[in-house]
């Protein structure tokens, strides 16, 4: 995570300002990390695990600037975009950045009542993929009343819906996905465009009751970007 935050595209999101690591990390992995002008502090083991929150640190940390994370509502019209309604597991967050990374959408947005895209857990979920998916706070509402949306077309993800594999889709949608436990909240409903669900195949009709979120969004995303690309 520390290299693909040195490395970033766009170094002034997430700006580097210290990197500190054991001397025998720096012996075997220096040569990683990319000439930036970023300070790199030889520390010890011991000094590594009482600035760490984790039982088992890496040999390797790094001391970042939080991103601006102003929104220009223009960027969201041509590709995907990703919504939650109070989000609230931080390892879930952090696995759909990363899902979303793996299938190229940059944007996420969710409700000021959702966790920390910062919360510890959820930067290291992602594995690196923090670096290049924004994670926006906004009320919902607010978001879809931007006139710059107002073609958009909305979809909210639902246990009982349009079955996502035989839906017509939009290129490219901005697609609703509510609590772990609650789902979508009915004030949205004016907003949807079409309610989408994923299909349950189990043969014997006793299977889970329902999706993990995160499990959700991929099998959306997957096939947003299939019908994208298939076209």
């Amino acid at each position: 995570m520390v290299s693909e935050l040195a490395r970033q595209m766009h170094p002034q999101r997430f700006k580097v300002k210290e990197i500190y690591a054991t001397p025998e990390w720096i012996g075997r992995n220096q040569k990683k990390l990319p000439a930036t002008g970023n300070e790199l502090v030889e520390i010890t083991r011991a000094e590594i695990q009482k600035i760490s929150s984790l039982v088992s640190p890496q040999p390797i940390l790094a001391l970042v600037a939080k991103p601006d994370s102003t929104l220009e509502t223009e960027e969201l019209m041509h590709s995907p975009v990703l919504a939650f309604e109070s989000i609230r597991d931080p390892g879930n967050l952090g696995t759909i950045i990363r899902t979303a990374d793996w299938f190229g959408i940059r944007h996420i947005i969710c409700t000021p009542d959702s966790t920390d895209v910062y919360n510890p857990k959820v930067v290291q979920s992602t594995m690196g993929a923090i670096v290049r998916v924004g994670v926006h706070y906004l009320d919902l509402d607010a978001l879809l009343a931007f006139s710059s949306l107002k073609q958009k077309a909305v979809y909210g993800t639902f246990l009982e819906g349009e079955n996502i594999y035989e839906a017509s889709l939009a290129p490219a949608p901005l697609v609703l996905f509510g609590n772990e436990s609650h789902g979508l909240s009915d004030k949205f409903d004016p907003m949807i465009r079409k309610r989408l669900s994923i299909p349950s195949f189990s043969r014997s009709g006793k299977g889970s009751e329902s999706l993990n979120v995160a499990s959700s969004v991929a099998v959306i995303c997957s096939e947003l970007i299939r019908r994208a690309y298939s076209k």
